[in-house]
């Protein structure tokens, strides 16, 4: 432990002497070369394959897939476009995936009797791109044997000058179009098919809507309703078939039905930058392949074929992957790559106007219920993030995301450094508030329910990004000191999209973390602001040491009510009834412990030793408070405070599950401590509370309230939690610990707690995956089945850092 802490020593004094001399021109050069790298990819991941530019936002290039069988008039309400579980997908998701380069991804659509497989290739710098689909029938026997591919792209912006225009359509298998966005360029789109029948069963109704050939549509789409291109074709296809049975006064014959299911301007739309593009294979027989291709003119590197750029990226993705984890086991390496691929393939980028009541005042009234009744759009923000689950969730959540980044940074350090300066770019420079939920514009709004839209500058969430950068830089400070020539040679090809060039070129990390250090310093303070408790209200109590209690720092929820809290991210985890204004949480309290910790280490690295000392002071009060204020001996455990009025004494709120480990999870109890670390291994390996055979249960069997009411953060098991108890008996009682100090029947305990836990945890989430194809928001705790959202790959996919960074045993 010496070792490492004089190492740790040596990288941050060295680290200060670079922030000191670092080079601006190498931060420009860096930026430069993840703008370029990171600037196109499926950032629209709400759609099964969307995509759009990074930050260009005045007249950026959108394009979206959809699909459908044209056998069937009932087609029409089976358009796929969105993610949704409705749609009763056999298997959806990315197979492999970077988005500095592109991936594989594949769709099972047992109702469209499809089987799609996505490539997506980026061009060495980044500028262009492109995607082939492939297609097969999963039934070659079944009369489903269409599939028909609809395009949709639009070149957004007010400007004259810019233009999305068309060829006439003269070939069955392609179409060319050109466009120019002032901040995009000039470009071109080909949309060609490879191979596969085109589809000639049909009886034709006119000659525009001849399903074996292209059918192309141009019209006009305001910029802010191209998300609602599905509902577009619809109602065109809609008024087609009309069209069709009221000049034949006849329905649609049944050979007819792919002719009428081909758009056709009927309604002589005058072209414009909004294009449906319309191709139909037969897939009776044989496969299909299209390519979709967007190069920019006069670009160095254009993509001519998808072909040639396939193999290259999945063995560079394959290569990466194994160069971060090392996963012996085929079927668990099998398991951790699509487990990855699809959190990082829920990658997006959203630009947008958000709802905010700035009005709303809490006060013990708004116990009953939370009700944010005076929104206002404030914005346009942007934000680059990963969402939880694609199909309900595809929006920013700021308590999942430092989760996402604990994952991400073990495969790409600079992407997860990158998503969290978007998010920090957030907090508001006067008050230090970010939004808890980031729902930017009509098209991600359009996912969430009408209650959860507006957002309060009141209401907090667990602040994991602080956590999330607070373990890059100690990943860092103990990986030893090397530095990365990043030249342009590397900025061009794929070695250089390793994705560790901060992680090894410590001069950059400095002058990285000097932007972001003011931003969490303003959300640091408006944390602990907003949500202090009620602390003198415990002073004057016959049972608390006044002497022993830090007034600055205790904390509580703002905006729970008598069932939720939903601000602490634990929705329904019981807490005091009734709700008081001067309850104090413990969870709250540690939280704000980690970001002192955090902001103490970013401090140092900066050379600012002022402000180090302060963290390092508010931390020890966080840790003394936790022990003097919120530790029961009674209950032996961490609890929430409330005032008993009758007693004139501290009210201790005791529901033994996540929110009494937190102190312990979060790494907040001194090494030194070992009554209560030995506590929390007693508690953690008991079956009668809090272990079971998949897991960690949030809530111990022994509570009263332990699967009663939604049995949401009552009793099911979730993997974020059980994630940070693993990580901290590996801080705790590892192989560079201090265990040796403790107990050995102790540490005899917990060294088989934490086999006992990883693999519990991991083995069911791998076999819940093999069965069902997906991963889930949470695992129940009687049985192991996944539960609640289905391919919820959110903090879920932290099972790939246990599979492959944890070690079996410590």
């Amino acid at each position: 432990m010496l070792v490492i802490r004089w190492t740790v020593a040596i990288c941050v004094f060295v680290l200060q002497a670079y922030a000191a001399v670092q080079d601006p021109a190498s931060l420009r050069e860096y930026d430069n070369f993840t703008n370029r790298s990171l600037l196109w990819a499926p950032y629209r991941a709400n759609c099964y394959f969307g995509v759009r530019p990074r930050y260009v936002n005045a007249e950026p290039f959108l394009m979206g897939l959809m699909w459908m069988n044209t056998k069937t008039v009932e087609a029409i309400g089976k358009i796929r476009h969105f993610v949704d579980t409705q749609d009763d997908m056999t298997k959806y998701g990315w197979e492999m995936y970077d988005p500095r380069i592109g991936g594989k991804q594949v769709i099972l659509d047992t109702v469209n009797n499809l089987n799609l497989t996505i490539y997506f290739v980026k061009s060495h710098d980044g500028v262009n791109w492109g995607f082939r689909v492939r297609g097969e029938a999963l039934d070659k026997s079944s009369p489903l044997d269409s599939a028909s591919i609809i395009y949709y792209m639009k070149q957004n912006g007010d400007s004259k000058e810019n233009y999305l225009t068309s060829e006439q359509v003269t070939s069955d298998n392609k179409l060319r179009l050109t466009g120019y966005s002032g901040e995009l360029g000039e470009y071109e789109v080909l949309i060609s098919t490879v191979k596969g029948n085109s589809y000639k069963k049909a009886k034709v109704l006119s000659s525009e809507a001849d399903p074996s050939r292209i059918a192309h549509l141009s019209m006009v789409v305001p910029d802010d309703r191209v998300w609602n291109a599905n509902e577009i074709f619809q109602s065109l296809l809609v008024d087609s078939i009309q069209q069709y049975m009221a000049e034949s006064d006849e329905d649609v014959e049944l050979l007819q039905i792919p002719s009428a299911m081909t758009i056709r301007n009927i309604h002589n739309f005058a072209p414009s930058k909004f294009h449906f593009v319309q191709k139909t294979f037969d897939i009776s027989e044989s496969p299909f392949e299209i390519d979709f291709l967007y190069n920019k003119k006069g670009s160095q590197n254009p993509i001519s074929s998808v072909d040639e750029l396939i193999k290259p990226v999945l063995d560079t993705i394959r290569s990466k992957f194994d160069s971060r984890f090392e996963i012996k086991d085929a079927r668990v390496r099998q398991f951790a790559i699509e487990t990855l691929s699809n959190l990082i393939g829920g990658l997006s980028y959203f630009h947008g106007k958000q709802l905010v009541d700035r009005k709303t005042v809490f006060d013990e009234e708004l116990f009953s219920s939370i009700e944010l009744n005076h929104p206002e759009e404030e914005g346009p923000h942007d934000l680059f993030t990963f969402v939880p689950s694609r199909a309900s969730y595809p929006r920013g959540f700021y308590w999942d995301e430092g989760f996402h980044l604990l994952q991400v940074m073990e495969y790409d350090f600079d992407l997860a450094l990158e998503v969290l300066r978007s998010w920090l770019g957030l907090v508001e420079d006067d008050s230090g508030w970010i939004a808890r939920e980031l729902i930017l514009g009509e098209e991600a709004r359009s996912k969430v329910p009408k209650e959860f839209q507006t957002q309060n500058p009141h209401i907090a969430n667990p602040p994991t990004l602080a956590l999330a950068f607070s373990e890059m830089l100690n990943e860092v400070l103990g990986s030893g000191l090397l530095h990365f020539d990043l030249t342009d040679e590397n900025l061009g090809s794929f070695s250089g999209n390793s994705g560790e060039t901060l992680k090894k070129d410590h001069e950059l990390l400095a002058a990285y973390s000097e932007r972001l250090y003011e931003k969490l310093l303003a959300q640091f303070n408006w944390f602990r602001s907003t949500q202090r408790g009620m602390t003198e209200e415990y002073l004057d109590l016959a049972d608390v040491d006044e002497d022993s209690i830090h007034v600055e720092d205790a904390y509580h929820w703002v905006g729970r009510t008598f069932t939720h809290c939903l601000p602490s991210g634990l929705d329904d985890y019981p807490r005091a009834q009734p709700p008081d204004m001067a309850e104090l949480h413990v969870d709250a309290l540690s939280w704000v412990g980690i970001m002192s910790r955090s902001m103490k280490q970013i401090a140092a690295i900066l050379g600012r030793h002022q402000d180090a000392e302060r963290f390092h002071k508010i931390e020890q009060n966080v840790i003394d408070n936790l022990n003097n204020l919120h530790w029961s001996e009674e209950h032996q455990s961490y609890c929430d405070l409330s005032i008993d009025d009758d007693l004139d004494t501290r009210k201790f709120v005791c529901h033994e599950g996540y929110v009494t480990l937190m102190p312990f999870a979060l790494k907040l109890i001194a090494t030194e401590d070992e009554r209560r670390i030995r506590r929390m291994v007693e508690v953690l390996s008991d079956p009668d509370r809090l272990l079971s055979d998949f897991g960690i249960r949030s809530l111990s069997k022994m509570d009263e309230y332990y699967e009663t009411g939604e049995v949401y953060w009552r009793g099911p098991i979730w993997v974020n939690i059980n994630y940070l108890c693993i990580d901290a008996l590996r801080y705790y009682f590892g192989e560079e610990s201090d265990a040796e100090k403790y107990d050995h029947k102790l540490v005899k305990q917990a060294k088989q707690l934490y086999h006992q836990l990883r693999n519990n945890l991991l083995n069911n989430i791998i076999d819940v995956w093999e069965k069902d194809g997906y991963c889930y928001e949470q695992y129940n705790q009687n049985d192991g089945k996944g539960q609640r959202v289905q391919h919820f790959t959110g903090w879920t996919a932290l099972a790939v850092n246990l599979a492959g960074k944890f070690p079996e045993y410590i």
